[in-house]
């Protein structure tokens, strides 16, 4: 199942409807993904590209502790539709859906976007999951997210789970190795994550 993708477009810049790159910036398959030398999180991202779109894209599934919980309340109706982006972008599995919801989680803590999490998720033209603005629906609202999805979401909330690092704000299709001006961190579920290397060395 191809993710809809969450990049978000940097600084003020707003380009595309589903991600802040053009597909010039990058190629579909042919090109291997250029992993940092460093493990960056113990064990949790194979550094393999291969069966793109597998579930379960982690070595040992571990999960990261971080204090920094989301501290506001959201309304019943707010959580029925964070459970539901998540599932559109990745419900692979557990893991899959909890690299989306971390994704998401980082930018509240990140200076260049909203520190409410709804503000990050229905930001316009970001996550087309949630508004596509080509077709001008709301794709979101018929899905029906699976317990994975939703135990994920709730443990990045509630419990401070995070799979990948803070520093880890951008992510598009697994068919997608390489962006131009981005370094690549890895796959997991059916998704590639990037960052910048000046994000790195703020948020770490």
């Amino acid at each position: 199942m191809a993710a809809i993708g969450c990049l978000v477009c940097f600084q003020s810049v707003r380009a595309g409807t589903f991600f802040p790159f053009s597909v010039e910036d990058g190629s579909k398959g042919d090109i291997a993904a250029s992993l940092m030398g460093e493990e960056t999180v113990k064990g949790v991202v194979e550094k393999s590209t291969k069966n793109k779109g597998s579930a379960g894209r982690t070595s040992e599934c571990q999960t990261m502790e971080n204090l920094n919980m989301y501290g506001e309340t959201l309304t019943e109706e707010e959580k029925d539709i964070l459970y539901k982006v998540v599932s559109m972008e990745c419900d692979t599995g557990y893991e899959g859906s909890l690299a989306v919801i971390s994704c998401m989680m980082n930018r509240t803590q990140s200076d260049k976007y909203s520190d409410d999490l709804m503000d990050v998720v229905t930001e316009d033209s970001q996550f087309t999951a949630y508004y596509d603005k080509e077709t001008g629906t709301y794709p979101y609202v018929d899905r029906k997210p699976s317990e994975e999805c939703i135990a994920a979401v709730d443990d990045a909330l509630y419990k401070g789970k995070r799979n990948i690092p803070s520093y880890i704000l951008y992510f598009r299709s697994s068919s997608y190795d390489y962006l131009s001006g981005y370094e690549t961190y890895g796959q997991i579920g059916d998704n590639t994550y990037f960052y910048l290397t000046e994000d790195k060395y703020e948020m770490q």
